[in-house]
């Protein structure tokens, strides 16, 4: 059993870790006019802080169509628009980018579409406990030794 939450605290780090690296490139590939390697970079990351958030409750989603749905079940549980609707924002991105290049308009208009992204990813991890670093037996011998000295 112990061993089962220190392999699920161990992937849910390494989700956060990957989450959060895809989430960074995704802002760096827009500021470098990137879109489209933007846009998998976000669904990634995305992907990642739903099912660290699955993880730390108990539940592994294994494809796209449950990941997605958890997102949403997510979204009304905890009345917030923006988990509700990452996936379907981000599925219509692409096109919008197009669109916008099409009529030669300013791409500032699709921002508030990546915000809300980012803020569901930050927000899902705000759902995630934060394990704290655990102490092998054998420095916590060490530290116990240290105060009696």
């Amino acid at each position: 059993m112990a061993s089962d939450i220190s392999r699920n605290a161990q992937r849910i780090g390494r989700y956060r870790k990957q989450s959060i690296n895809l989430l960074q490139g995704a802002l760096q590939q827009i500021k470098q006019g990137h879109w489209t390697r933007s846009e998998d970079l976000l669904w990634g990351s995305l992907t990642q802080a739903v099912k660290g958030v699955a993880l730390s409750r108990g539940e592994q989603l294994t494809n796209d169509e449950e990941i997605r749905e958890y997102a949403s079940r997510l979204g009304h549980e905890h009345r917030d628009r923006r988990l509700r609707e990452a996936f379907t924002q981000l599925s219509n991105f692409g096109e919008s980018v197009e669109r916008l290049r099409e009529a030669r308009s300013r791409v500032d208009r699709i921002i508030p579409m990546l915000e809300d992204v980012s803020s569901a990813i930050e927000r899902l991890w705000e759902m995630v406990p934060v394990a704290e670093p655990a102490i092998e037996p054998a420095e916590a011998e060490r530290a116990v030794g240290q105060d009696a000295e």
